[in-house]
């Protein structure tokens, strides 16, 4: 800690502006400028005392560098709260000793510098290395690497979301090649359905995705279903493997296999690094691998020769998902998508305005998941645009009980080949829908795109500060218990898990409303996180309730800043 003094009353927030003359009267269009950076000026009220920069961070060790299809790996060794990584004309800061270069050229080596960096913005020197991204060629009986910019090829997937809150699109900014899953959905899995059967092979058979999903505090499952199902719910349906792999607000990774499999604690992943998850089916079980290694095994051999293949991302906490995927493939017999035409819109119980019939249709499947209110006979009939039909289970044995999803499929009639179709559930029961799509099969097509951008996009936002008040001694002082007037400490914190992150300018400290320190983190550039220690003065305060207000700010001057707010209790 060192004493700080400036004859600065406040926060300045010092924005820099260019000023474009009209040189030809206004006729003609002058560029716009990009907003600068954003800094603070350091201040320091009466009776606070401030921390400053002190020697720089220690270089970055132990690089490591993998060429990957259009990416490269890397890893290295620190104890930095930071590290910028620059490659070209790119630059990222980073949280964690590891991260993923994405959207690059195979072929064309990259020459890249790693820094660590401390919670002021200063820079150590550099770790230099290089790496060139390597296309993916090994052989898979399918395969998508989701390198088109219009992604994904509706005759190969179907994305299954409950409600209008989830897309499967091209990424944007370096993820321009990979597909990427976004959702506001919460705790409920969006899923990605591969429309081409899952077909085992008499010895081995494996399918794999390569994903940085997880992220932190998500799910990533993974199912082989014997059936036409297009949801993943719960319970796992009979005869169905589902792998999860669950990463908590820390990070920290667990691996389950069912059924009859095991759970295991993995190793966390480096936010935003992709892992290769693996199913294996052997003629002595089943086997779960990541990046090789097996993490989870079970004695389970299934009796289905065909499966469909689901792929689902749920956040833990109701939060954003952004999962980015490179490849998602087999190796299996062969099998191939059944040819697709255009699904139609579908209403539950609500009136079809109009409907046009869809030409070549050859043969049609509605597919519905229900979850009935209470103990009933199972759904058997369903009206589709006014004819009634058979109602069955997607996966025979799938128990009908109330709370638990079922999921049903009915043949389409003739009358339902439209754009538009009106299903009505033959019962008068309660039950809740909980998704509905068509399949509808024609003539074999091209590759059905259609451009889109993310829910969530790729910009990094900046990471929360949070704030702790300590006794004098620097110790944590129990949650609501009141201390004596004096010296206290505050402890800010900011600290995240995300891939990347946006450049921190600094922090503001006010005290009951009254600003009390403003800490610049720009020395050598933005700094990313980091802890701080600020004294503060309480001897002339009042008795009972006070707060804290950290503010912190980031360069970008199109990143919102974060808020955090500590109450503490001061004794008479």
């Amino acid at each position: 800690m060192k004493r700080v003094a400036f004859a600065v009353a406040g926060l300045a927030l010092v924005v820099g502006v260019i000023v474009l003359r009209d040189t030809d009267g206004g006729n003609s269009a002058l560029p716009t400028a990009p907003p600068p950076p954003t800094k603070l000026k350091p201040f320091v009220a009466e009776q606070v005392l401030v921390p400053g920069p002190q020697g720089r961070p220690s270089m970055p060790a132990n690089v490591v560098a993998r060429g990957g299809h259009h990416k490269i790996q890397l890893n290295w060794s620190g104890d930095a709260p930071a590290y910028e990584v620059r490659w070209g004309d790119k630059t990222k800061l980073v949280i964690r000793p590891g991260t993923q270069l994405n959207g690059l050229e195979n072929e064309r080596e990259q020459q890249i510098e790693i820094r660590a960096v401390d919670s002021f913005g200063q820079r150590s020197q550099p770790a230099k290395t290089k790496a060139t991204p390597r296309a993916d060629n090994a052989p898979y009986t399918f395969v998508d690497r989701f390198d088109s910019p219009d992604e994904p090829d509706l005759q190969r997937w179907r994305l299954a979301k409950r409600t209008d809150c989830a897309r499967a699109t091209s990424g944007d900014a370096e993820d321009h090649d990979r597909l990427v899953i976004s959702s506001s959905c919460g705790t409920r899995a969006v899923t990605l359905r591969s429309r081409t059967p899952f077909v085992r092979s008499d010895d081995e058979s494996r399918f794999v995705i390569e994903t940085d999903a997880p992220g932190t505090g998500g799910k990533l499952l993974l199912d082989l279903v014997p059936g036409p199902v297009s949801v993943q719910g719960d319970p796992v349906l009979p005869g169905a493997i589902r792998a999860t792999i669950s990463t908590d607000v820390s990070g920290n990774s667990m691996v389950e296999l069912v059924p009859d499999g095991t759970a295991r604690a993995v190793p966390p992943a480096v936010p935003g690094v992709t892992v290769r998850w693996e199913i294996v089916l052997t003629r002595t079980g089943t086997q779960i691998t990541r990046d090789g290694e097996v993490v989870a095994t079970s004695p389970f051999v299934p009796q289905w020769r065909e499966a469909t293949a689901l792929i689902g991302v749920a956040a833990l906490a109701g939060d954003r998902i952004r999962a980015g995927v490179d490849l998602i493939g087999y190796r299996t017999a062969m099998s191939d998508a059944p040819p697709a035409v255009p699904t139609p819109q579908v209403r539950i119980d609500g009136p079809v305005s109009s409907t046009y019939p869809i030409p070549d249709v050859t043969s049609g499947q509605l597919r519905i998941a229900l979850i009935p209110s209470r103990e009933s006979e199972p759904v058997a009939a369903v009206k589709i645009n006014g004819v009634e039909v058979p109602l069955r289970a997607a996966v025979p044995g799938t128990p009908w009980k109330p709370g638990a999803e079922y999921p049903a499929i009915a043949d389409l009639p003739k009358e339902a080949f439209t754009d538009n179709l009106n299903v009505q559930l033959v019962t008068q029961e309660r039950i809740q829908v909980t998704h509905t799509d068509v399949e509808l099969t024609g003539p074999k097509s091209p590759p059905q795109r259609q451009a889109g951008t993310p829910l969530v996009d790729a910009h990094p936002v900046l990471a929360d500060p949070v704030p702790e008040v300590l006794d004098a001694s620097g110790q944590p002082i129990e949650n609501g218990a009141a201390f004596n007037r004096g010296r206290v400490v505050l402890e800010v914190r900011v600290t995240a898990l995300d891939a990347s992150v946006a450049g921190l300018a600094g922090f503001e400290v006010r005290l009951d409303g009254n600003h009390v320190a403003t800490v610049p983190t720009t020395a050598d550039g933005p700094a990313a996180a980091g802890r701080w220690r600020i004294s503060l003065n309480t001897a002339s305060m009042s008795e009972g309730p006070h707060a804290i207000e950290v503010k912190a700010f980031s360069t970008d001057s199109d990143v919102h800043p974060e808020t955090g707010y500590v109450p503490f209790l001061l004794k008479a």
